[in-house]
């Protein structure tokens, strides 16, 4: 398991490229800025002086990219990716009018909740007072 995903990691291939797309584009954007955003830290840190910390950040930015981009295309991760995106098609999605309906019962319901919550605190607070 190892020695292949070592192989897959050093190849240029692009396993099943017109399939997943979104969910293959979203997950590399997603990964790439947490090695970009890891490499600006390392650089912000100045680790090794300034010049060090800039090549040192280039390089963690550069090799988690390349290594989030060879992830995408790995047989399992991919295959796990194209299947997300077959699914999320077969997801119905509620309309606007639906969404802002249910959106004002949560609400609602929330606030009703919320003030019971607070009606039970202040009787078992004033009960405890009491009691001592």
């Amino acid at each position: 398991m190892f020695s292949q995903l070592m192989k897959e990691l050093f190849s240029t291939n692009s396993y099943k490229s017109s399939q997943g797309r979104v969910a293959r584009r979203l997950t590399f954007i997603g990964l790439s800025l947490v090695f970009i955003w890891g490499g600006y830290s390392f650089f912000s840190a100045g680790y090794f002086g300034a010049q060090g910390a800039a090549i040192g950040g280039a390089i963690i930015a550069a090799l988690g990219v390349w290594a989030s981009y060879r992830v995408i295309n790995y047989a399992q991760f991919a295959d796990f990716l194209v299947s997300v995106e077959a699914e999320m098609t077969k997801v119905s999605w509620p309309s606007k009018r639906d969404l802002f309906a249910n959106t004002k019962v949560v609400l609602i319901f929330m606030a009703l909740f919320t003030a019971l919550i607070y009606a039970y605190d202040i009787v078992f607070r004033s009960i405890f007072s009491l009691v001592g």
